[in-house]
């Protein structure tokens, strides 16, 4: 006599069962019947930045602007940097090359300390100290050419110093001689080039008055 087949709902019931036994109890499971009770994991601290890069740039441009007005006061008065217009635009520029070199110089010494700390914390893949070596080669190069920039500045200034001084002397000359007097007894040079001319006239003068006493002897 053959066996009476299950039913479907018998199956049904089976089939839950077996699914029971491999779940197991649901109230042996851990999980929150409210989904805004989990816990948030907080981020990774390394991901989190300790420094404010817009307070570092413009702390950097305060830094430019005390560097390069002590500068342009060593070498010009504080009326010509006020109010000529070249040597005002010339200060702007001058003082966002440098906000933007120390910037940079002081973004990358913070990369540099973090990819540092990154090796020390274990990461010792051949790739981090390429980066690395990378990292340092730029430094150099960025604090070249923060010298190297500030130099040529200086010289700039300095040019800009001795132009000004010849166009006073100039204009008194022209004062001088327009109000009727002598300006040939006055210590004034037209550039390098008077300069030297002025010298050998005084040279061939000095000789020119030694002959002059010995042929009388």
């Amino acid at each position: 006599m053959s066996e009476k087949k299950p039913s479907i709902s018998d199956q049904a019931d089976q089939i839950r069962e077996e699914l029971d036994f491999l779940i197991g109890d649901q109230e042996s499971l851990d999980i929150e019947s409210d989904p805004t009770d989990l816990p948030i994991a907080e981020p990774p601290k390394s991901l989190v930045p300790s420094v404010s890069y817009v307070e570092l740039k413009a702390s950097a441009t305060k830094k430019a602007q005390k560097t390069i007005t002590s500068l342009m006061k060593f070498y010009l008065d504080a009326d010509i940097i006020e109010k000529d217009e070249y040597i005002s635009a010339k200060k702007k520029m001058d003082e966002m090359t440098m906000s933007s070199l120390i910037y940079q110089l002081e973004a990358g010494e913070r990369a540099l300390t973090t990819l540092l700390e990154t090796i020390d914390g274990g990461e010792l893949a051949p790739r981090m100290f390429e980066v690395l070596a990378t990292l340092q080669k730029s430094m150099l190069d960025i604090i070249k050419s923060q010298t190297m920039y500030l130099m040529a500045a200086e010289e700039s200034t300095k040019r800009i110093a001795r132009d000004i001084e010849i166009y006073r002397k100039r204009d008194d000359v022209r004062e001088i001689e327009e109000s009727g007097g002598d300006s040939s007894d006055k210590n004034v040079q037209r550039g390098t080039k008077d300069l030297m001319a002025a010298i050998q006239a005084g040279i061939k003068n000095a000789d020119i008055e030694d002959t002059e006493e010995i042929t009388e002897d």
